[in-house]
């Protein structure tokens, strides 16, 4: 990876960083304000529908739109990018208009199939508030497709700090006005964090760019990313369809294993999902770049460097994760009334996640290549495999491992489908895996002698606060890794030298 790329890769994991903790800041004070009521019930059911149906039109947007924007750029061709980019904000609006319509329409049977157990007066206030926070999605997709124009140019920190503009919004707005409206200003606040969403990226549009509706929905360049729509918006929601049979599944066992099953696998997503995001969505317009100029050996380089990033902070972090289960759930969420009975299950559900972590980052970034060569379908039939799969070892784990068997289910899953989208990758490129693999192992290696030396001094020999234990199994765990790193000459630890540089003003080669 150069310079820049790293330098993409460490704004968008400083501006993850910040928002996710901005999003527990957003959350906490919503149980603050709104407790465990009715009303919060309803408002976080409408939130559940706009995470379901959200990402059907964003994903569209970012991996249809993006490709076909960025290679016009590449071609150097600034009117054509100008025209795609007006056509498809004029496509996504109309799409968000129907979709608006859709959710103020159908609020009721909607509401209905994904609540049947709410009461009459909680159904009618979930349908209230999904009608009201429903114009929500006009701003989404607009704010979606400035993004993608942003990242096409490789301004990530206008993509990125949207999120932090809409989290601090949000956090303002309920001060403000949660005395005044209650529950509505947790409602209406969703359309100010969109609102603050648009408007912080527009700052960063130095280009010449002058929006007018267009809507030749025919012009060539338009039809296949039309095409390719369908499938991505059933690659989404067969996403959400495997996380929500996951919860149907679960809901069966004990008391509690939907919400363990829950914790786990967002514990996951603070260690793994940040990385993983950053390094795909700082290389994704460099993928298409290569594929749109054909240069395949550039490409290889950059897929074999990304691999080997996603080793390098993963394979540990899975380790420590593994072996420290039991305290980073103890820190994370038992307290109130999180007792020691969740934190174990809880646990058990966190190590079945880290199983699957690296190999879930890694299958991300070979999705996007499969975009970049406009191949929507394959990843749209991978999904069904994977969630065909997901269903049998659920069935299957869960009679031996209860709720914790549907966390390996997940990651089993995972493992399999990552392996069919690297058979599939070699129709378009094949990148040879022997460097990447004694690089693995080496990580591995290492990996497991930087966690499990300090795991054996701080369980056996020290009984020291679960805070403490927790600080310095980390600090030692990172310090026996970057030496042990240097000695073993692992070649990505280049990466981390000249993010460290970049960072603070030095500029290192790699």
């Amino acid at each position: 990876m150069g310079n820049k790329t790293v330098k993409n890769v460490g704004i968008i994991l400083g501006c993850s960083i910040a928002a996710k903790i901005l999003s527990y800041i957003w959350e906490a004070t919503l149980a603050a304000f709104l407790g465990a009521s009715d009303q919060a019930d309803a408002f976080y059911m409408t939130t559940s529908i706009f995470g379901i149906l959200y990402p059907i039109l964003d994903l569209g947007i970012w991996k249809v739109f993006l490709p076909t924007y960025k290679t016009k750029l590449v071609e150097n061709n600034e009117k054509k990018a100008e025209e795609v980019a007006n056509i498809a904000v004029t496509l996504f609006l109309t799409l968000s208009v129907a979709l608006v319509l859709f959710l103020i329409v159908c609020a009721r049977p909607l509401v209905a199939i994904m609540a049947p157990g709410f009461a009459p007066d909680k159904r009618a206030m979930t349908i209230e508030y999904l009608r009201i926070s429903a114009p929500t999605y006009l701003l989404m997709a607009t704010t979606s497709v400035v993004g993608a124009m942003l990242q096409s140019r490789e301004k990530f920190l206008g993509s990125q700090i949207r999120e932090i503009g809409t989290h601090v919004s949000k956090i303002i707005y309920i001060f403000i006005t949660y005395r005044f409206f209650g529950i509505y200003a947790a409602v209406t606040a969703m359309i100010i964090g969109s609102i603050f969403r648009l408007l912080i990226q527009l700052p960063f549009i130095n280009w010449k760019w002058k929006f007018k509706l267009n809507f030749n929905f025919k012009d060539p360049d338009i039809v296949p990313m039309i095409k390719g729509l369908p499938s991505v918006a059933i690659t989404a929601a067969i996403a959400h369809i495997n996380g929500l049979i996951d919860k149907m599944v679960a809901s069966g066992s004990a008391t509690g294993s939907v919400a363990c099953l829950n914790y786990g696998h967002k514990l996951m997503n603070v260690f793994s999902g940040m990385i993983s995001t950053a390094i795909a969505t700082a290389v994704y317009p460099s993928i298409i770049q290569h594929i749109a100029k054909k240069e395949d050996d550039k490409l290889r380089t950059l897929l074999r460097n990304v691999l080997c990033a996603l080793m390098f902070f993963i394979i540990p972090i899975s380790f420590f994760c593994f072996l420290f289960s039991t305290e980073l759930v103890t820190v994370a969420f038992q307290r109130g009334a999180f007792d020691a009975s969740a934190t174990s299950l809880t646990a058990e559900v966190f190590v079945g996640y880290c199983l699957g972590m690296l190999f879930l980052g890694v299958s991300t970034v070979i999705t996007n290549v499969f975009y970049g060569y406009g191949d929507t379908k394959i990843t749209m039939y991978i999904s069904i495999v994977e969630i065909a799969l997901n269903i049998v070892f659920d069935l299957l784990f869960v009679k031996f491992w209860g709720v914790a068997g549907l966390a390996f289910a997940t990651s089993i899953s995972a493992i399999i489908c990552l392996a069919i989208r690297m058979i599939y990758m070699k129709k378009y490129i094949r990148i040879g895996y022997k460097s990447t693999a004694i690089e693995g192992i080496k990580i591995i290696v290492l990996s497991v002698v930087a966690c499990i030396v300090p795991y054996l001094i701080i369980d056996k020999l020290l009984h020291l606060n679960v805070y403490i234990s927790l600080f310095i199994g980390a600090a030692v765990s990172v310090g026996i890794y970057l030496v042990l790193a240097y000695v073993l000459h692992i070649k990505t630890l280049d990466f981390v030298r000249t993010l460290i540089g970049n960072r603070f003003g030095r500029k290192k080669k790699v």
